[in-house]
């Protein structure tokens, strides 16, 4: 079993993960809904609304928990500039989709800043979770997950976009942006599933072992 040291702020940052984790859930399930009731009837937006909300919110709670597992990582030239280009992405999606709800930003370019502060967080996800399957201490479990999570998200974005330009005959095009958005897809449907796990990680302390110490007997 991993040794597992708890760092301080460790135990907040775990209720920050599971706030993260239930509003995650909703934002998937609003969007869901929002593209399989309300999208093919070209609204009421209700569900919709509901989902750039949840995104304001959830972009929000993300930032502690996100800085308190990048405080496993070793420090290297990369990791302080990810970490605050992550955390300013988070910022801005909460902004943009905060605004959105107010009707102050128009929705186009609110998605494209939404848009840009997921990448942001895909690509910390890719590179963090990558180096911390190494790192003795870190459950490889969530590691991987959270690798999945931004490499799915990073390869499938560009296949959709790449889908939707590219000439050529239909059903390329729509094999294109279909694989590209399943693999979205199951990335947006994983990100819940890590704050949760995550939750649980920074939640519980678990024993250290110490090595050449020995169990007393019992007499």
């Amino acid at each position: 079993m991993d040794n597992f040291v708890e760092l301080p702020g460790d135990k907040t940052a775990s209720a920050f993960a599971y706030s993260a984790a239930a509003v995650g859930v909703a934002g998937v399930l609003t969007l869901g809904a929002m593209y399989a009731v309300e999208v093919p009837k070209g609204g009421p937006f209700v569900f919709g609304a509901i989902n750039d909300a949840t995104g304001a919110v959830f972009n929000v709670l993300v930032i502690p928990v996100i800085l308190q597992v990048h405080k496993r990582l070793p420090k290297t030239a990369w990791t302080e500039p990810l970490k605050w280009i992550t955390v300013a992405a988070c910022a801005a999606g909460a902004t943009s989709s905060a605004l959105l709800v107010f009707k102050v930003l128009a929705f186009e370019p609110s998605t494209i800043v939404s848009v840009a502060a997921i990448t942001a967080q895909a690509v910390w996800f890719l590179a963090a979770h990558n180096t911390l399957l190494g790192v003795e201490g870190y459950p490889r479990g969530l590691a991987k997950l959270g690798r999945f999570i931004g490499g799915a998200l990073v390869v499938g974005l560009p296949l959709a976009g790449v889908g939707f330009l590219i000439p050529g005959p239909e059903w390329l095009r729509y094999t294109v942006m279909g694989a590209g958005f399943v693999a979205g897809a199951s990335s947006w449907a994983a990100w819940p599933y890590w704050y949760f796990k995550a939750g649980r990680f920074l939640g519980h302390k678990r024993p250290v072992e110490v090595p050449g110490a020995v169990t007393p007997e019992a007499a």
